[in-house]
């Protein structure tokens, strides 16, 4: 009997001797010559045939595994399976100071386009582009309009639009012709109809649990050929766009990490009709990464999938925390990656309980060790972070007209009081809150007919415990521009607190913030050194002040350093202009003297004479009263080798009072905007009858 086929070898040259050693076994080809005579080509196509053959189901079958897949395309298939999406590419982010020379002083506004373009410096031989993704607007200060911390992406605006023809597309599926992506800053908008001239603005979802049949929201996946797509949702998770609806889809096409660390940037065209600008980099550009490997895909996938009631992302974190310690009001939870600076490997949480503001140290251990470990990644090391608060104080000034109301001027104040109180606990006591002052003077004008007008001052203050021990230092960061005080309107501390002055006397002394009247250019900081400078350039100081000269020093063709030779007179703000010596890209920033302020202490003593009381600085002769600097940019207080022996409060504890530059206030990661309803000088009201 002749031998079978053997069908374990699948390479060309063995099936084909495979299959020769067969048929010279039969009798009907005993004597033929396989090799010189036609059959041998016969022999050639069915070895090929099988070849491809078992080519072909070997590869199929890797590709139906994510572990073996090979193609893009089958991986990504793969993580569909466990609800993952692979990431995009990610735009480099860049930050700039940006002024604009109106060449008046006449007060104005400016809109800076959303895709308005800078033109970055070389890297590797090309230049970038970066751009604004929305408009903003600032007001003129002096002659110029300043964009401080500007944040630009780098890459190009795209925008599509979609008509859905339900019969050809039901599945609601619309390709975006763009490779290279940036999938956050997609933004969808539809209307339902070409005679429609309303948009609807659809957000991206990523729960199924938190949408129903009306919730506007659409999905996004990587589909053929590496391209992203977006689909709608069906009248069950998420609602369904009608037939003939316009889609419009608007994202950043970006070149990913190429772009990263650029640092010196120029405008590319006129804004409003002006054209003399002056771009500084605050921060160079980061962040860029290009989109994510198969190899990467097929790592993160499975994990994604296994993270099921476990902590992954920050929202795990906070609804897991929640769902387990009802007895925190609120939870934050942010990377490492996101501190200044970052530090990797960390997840940081933080917690306000629904009773006062402190979490205890059983509460942190219990909360770490018996709900956080169980749930988050191994890798991850979990640290609970006190919440930074920053409590907020209110005067209202109201101006009301009383023969307009039947209400008393208790009764009126008493509502007003309430309507503070119920914006504040409304918007306030929470992470990522944000108060408004336009708001809230809005609703009290609206409150009675009575009430003309009313304004609104704020104070924040910062609450500490000194060491009543040992000398420590402190600081307190505030988190937003502070207002410089004046003679009569200035930082100030409560309770008062016992210090020994230089004769050892106990005094009852108070934190003071120093008036300044400093308002020159105290030094200039290179932030480009720019290339080929052959001589020295001129610098010129532009601001709403008067009389600053500097002159630059070049060291091997680039810009070494500025220095002030005038400091001058009556600066608010001021911006730094490098301009010949034959090179470019110089750049420089100006500090000005009030950036900085100081804290004293005082006291009070009763004058031989008049008996009076008069003020004192504690300890004049040793340091001239200086106990701390102000740093009004940063919102930073340094208070130095602080000693106190006493603070006249049950609890130990010192506040910090003074007014910030600004009034729309939010609160990140640990930070958070607090009110007190139950400090009786939270809020304050002066009624003033017209």
């Amino acid at each position: 009997m002749a031998d079978r086929l053997n069908v374990t070898d699948l390479d060309f040259d063995t099936l084909k001797s495979n299959l020769k050693s067969f048929l010279k076994q039969q009798s009907e080809f005993s004597d033929y010559d396989f090799e010189g005579a036609g059959l041998n080509v016969l022999l050639d196509i069915l070895a090929y045939n099988t070849h491809y053959n078992s080519y072909y189901l070997n590869m199929l079958a890797n590709e139906s595994f994510l572990d073996s897949a090979i193609l893009r395309n089958s991986v990504v298939s793969h993580a569909k399976r466990f609800g993952y999406t692979p990431r995009s590419a990610s735009a480099p982010l860049a930050k700039i100071n940006f002024s604009v020379d109106s060449l008046s002083s006449t007060p104005g506004s400016l809109t800076l386009p959303e895709g308005y373009i800078f033109l970055s410096n070389l890297i590797d031989s090309k230049s970038y582009n970066f751009i604004t993704l929305e408009d903003t607007t600032v007001s003129k200060t002096g002659n110029n309009f300043v964009f401080t911390n500007l944040k630009i992406y780098e890459g190009q605006l795209a925008t599509y639009s979609f008509t859905h023809v339900e019969a050809s597309n039901p599945k609601q599926i619309f390709t975006l012709p763009d490779i290279n992506i940036d999938t956050s800053t997609i933004k969808v908008s539809v209307r339902e109809s070409i005679s429609n001239s309303t948009s609807t603005v659809y957000t991206l979802n990523t729960d199924a649990l938190d949408i129903d049949s009306t919730s506007e929201v659409y999905y996004i996946q990587e589909g053929q050929n590496n391209k992203y797509e977006i689909y709608f949702g069906n009248n069950v998770l998420g609602k369904k766009i009608p037939d003939g609806s316009i889609v419009s889809v608007k994202y950043l096409i970006t070149n990913g990490d190429l772009a990263n660390k650029a640092n010196s940037f120029i405008a590319t065209s006129t804004i409003g009709g002006y054209s003399t600008f002056i771009v500084n980099s605050t921060l160079a550009a980061s962040g860029g990464a290009p989109r994510e490997t198969v190899d990467q895909i097929k790592f993160a996938a499975p994990l994604q999938f296994t993270s099921q009631n476990r902590a992954v992302t920050k929202n795990d974190y906070i609804k897991l925390i929640q769902q387990k310690y009802p007895q925190f009001e609120a939870v934050n939870v942010w990377g490492g990656e996101e501190n200044d600076p970052p530090i990797y490997g960390k997840v940081f949480i933080s917690a306000k309980p629904k009773e006062g503001f402190e979490v205890t140290d059983a509460e942190k251990e219990f909360v770490k060790e018996k709900i956080i470990k169980p749930i988050s990644i191994l890798t991850v090391t979990p640290e609970i972070v006190d919440i930074d608060y920053n409590f907020l104080k209110l005067i209202s000034k109201v101006y009301y007209d009383p023969t307009k109301t039947i209400s008393n001027t208790n009764t009126l104040k008493s509502s007003i009081q309430t309507e503070i109180e119920n914006y504040c606990n409304d918007n306030l006591n929470t992470f990522n809150s944000i108060f408004k002052s336009s708001i809230l003077s809005s609703r009290i004008d609206n409150l009675d007919s009575a009430i003309q007008s009313n304004e609104l001052e704020l104070f924040l203050t910062k609450k500490f415990r000194p060491d009543l021990i040992n000398s420590n230092s402190y600081i307190l960061d505030y988190g937003v521009p502070l207002q410089k005080g004046t003679t009569s309107d200035n930082l100030y501390s409560n309770p008062e607190f016992t210090m020994l002055d230089e004769e050892g006397i106990s005094r009852q002394s108070f934190l003071e913030e120093v008036p300044s009247s400093f308002t020159g250019v105290e030094s200039i900081t290179v932030t480009n050194p720019g290339i080929n400078y052959m001589t020295t350039p001129t610098v010129e100081i532009i601001g709403d002040g008067q009389g600053a000269t500097a002159i630059a020093t070049i060291v091997n063709s680039k810009l070494s350093k500025v220095t002030v030779t005038n400091p001058g007179v009556g600066y608010t703000t001021a911006t730094v202009r490098i301009i010949g010596g034959g090179g470019q890209l110089g750049a420089a920033s100006a500090v000005l003297e009030g950036r900085y302020g100081q804290l004293r202490i005082v006291y009070y003593k009763p004058d031989e004479v008049t008996n009076e009381n008069t003020k004192v600085i504690l300890n004049y002769g040793a340091n001239f009263g200086v106990i701390g600097s102000i740093d009004y940019y940063t919102g930073k207080i340094y208070i130095n080798n602080f000693n106190p022996t006493d603070v006249a409060n049950d609890f130990g504890e010192l506040s910090v009072n003074i007014r910030p530059q600004i009034s729309v206030i939010s609160s990140q990661q640990n930070k958070m905007l607090a009110f007190d309803s139950e400090d009786p000088t939270s809020v304050v009201i002066e009624m003033n009858s017209l």
